[in-house]
């Protein structure tokens, strides 16, 4: 059971996850501060949330999880806590999809 990684580092992928938390709160703290640029640390952090949001649902996809649709369904439901979540879970879930074999052919 050999665990696929990312087309990028993993290490990328947290940056990114971490990073657009941490950039989109900034940027709404500063908003509601009347900060100027405020706009710029917002839509920089909305940049690093969408791209590691397709990141991770292309992985969701390329991989076999453990209950794909109940994590499809939850980057769309919590899309700010489910991507730190999953990252947190990801090689437990793909053990587990492997070890059941979701993607068996049946006769």
């Amino acid at each position: 059971m050999k665990t696929k990684e990312f087309k990028i580092s993993s290490k990328i992928v947290w940056i990114l996850v971490i990073g657009n938390s941490l950039l989109t709160l900034i940027g709404v703290f500063a908003k509601t501060l009347h900060w100027s640029y405020s706009e710029n640390w917002f839509t920089i952090g909305l940049i690093l949330f969408f791209s590691s949001w397709i990141i991770i649902l292309s992985d969701i996809y390329k991989n076999k999880i453990y209950n794909r649709s109940f994590w499809i369904l939850s980057m769309f439901i919590l899309p700010t806590i489910s991507p730190l979540v999953y990252m947190i879970q990801r090689n437990k879930l793909i053990r587990l999809g492997e070890g059941f074999n979701l993607n068996k052919n049946k006769l």
